[in-house]
């Protein structure tokens, strides 16, 4: 890796040791850097994969771990495989451990995760929860790779359809100001390889058939009275919506700012976005102030609605209240009560 130095107008080349060298280790480091950063890192790979777990066991009947299990946009579950230096049998772990997880049940994945992060899940997917892992892939993530695992995830990938992904990373530190960096890339598939494998796996994508055949059949699953009208009524005035995941969207100046998701006994909101405030805004006008929470690393909110008058005070708040709002994607009106609600 090259540094820029603008005043000398030269390039001067980083250090580059190894993880070991730098004294980075496996699981109390690398892994954790990527658990705790994980949207920053898939994103740097290409990757949509929303992490719902670590040092996860795959089955019952054995010790092992998975490093990361994570759930891709398609309800794929991602087992992520994380090596210092390289190693021959990282790729049979993968394997074995996507084999175990390919047994899994919904609420084998439900049991990891709190109630909240399962909603977010729910929200991350393009598809309805009920699709979960139906495929499972494998994201193995190394310094380095020996040729027979990369022929092996070759021929895996090519005669038998497995959808294995190898990258390498690699640190470079720059001594004047003693910052690290990481750098990631694709080994296999090859970056153009990779582009035609996602955009295969789109055009075959079969999302199954639909669950509800009209919102008629969801309301009528609906217990809460409440919840029920003001869907129905949302849905006869012509709202955006989404039937496979339960879904109505209310925009704000073109963009889709609240999805409201339907549930048995309760609504659960997302809301894109945030304005100033927007924490004690909400808290005030639902019974469940608990509930109000900041997500996404403070760049969205999480509601719930339950009774009539949060019903009403969502669709006032949406459609008059919040109309001249400023707002941020980034997160840029955190306050003090959001930091105060994520450590309740």
């Amino acid at each position: 890796m090259l540094k820029v130095d603008r005043t000398k107008r030269i390039l001067k080349r980083l250090d580059e040791p190894s993880l070991t060298e730098a004294q980075i280790l496996e699981r109390a480091d690398l892994q954790e850097y990527i658990y705790n950063s994980s949207n920053d890192f898939f994103t740097e790979i290409g990757e949509r994969v929303f992490i719902i777990g670590e040092e996860v066991t795959p089955s019952q009947t054995v010790q092992d771990r998975i490093d990361l299990l994570g759930i891709d946009s398609e309800g794929a579950s991602v087992v992520v495989e994380l090596k210092r230096g390289s190693n021959k049998l990282q790729m049979l772990q993968a394997v074995s451990y996507a084999g175990m997880v390919a047994r899994w049940g919904l609420e084998d994945f439900r049991s990891l995760v709190s109630a909240d992060l399962w909603e977010e899940l729910t929200d991350f997917l393009d598809v309805d929860v009920e699709e979960l892992n139906r495929r499972q892939r494998l994201l193995l993530v190394a310094e380095g790779y020996d040729y027979t695992l990369l022929t092996g995830a070759e021929w895996l990938n090519e005669q038998y359809g497995v959808d294995i992904r190898c990258f390498t990373v690699n640190l470079a530190t720059d001594q004047t100001t003693g910052a690290e960096y990481l750098a990631c890339t694709s080994v296999f598939p090859p970056p153009a390889l990779a582009d035609q494998a996602a955009a295969r796996h789109r055009a075959r994508r079969d999302h199954g058939p639909l669950k509800w055949g009209d919102w008629n059949e969801v309301l009528a699953t609906i217990e809460n009275e409440a919840l029920r009208n003001f869907a129905r009524e949302e849905i006869d005035a012509g709202r955006e919506n989404y039937l496979r995941k339960r879904g109505i969207h209310f925009r704000l100046d073109g963009k889709s700012r609240w999805t409201l998701h339907c549930r048995i006994k309760h609504a659960y909101v997302w809301q894109r976005g945030r304005f100033l405030d927007d924490l004690s805004f909400w808290k005030t006008r639902l019974s469940d102030s608990d509930a109000v929470k900041p997500v996404k690393a403070g760049r969205a909110l999480a509601l719930k609605l339950l009774t009539q008058s949060d019903f009403d005070a969502f669709r006032k708040s949406v459609t008059v209240d919040a109309e001249h709002k400023a707002w941020s994607e980034t997160g840029a009106f955190v306050n003090t009560a959001d930091n105060e609600a994520e450590t309740e």
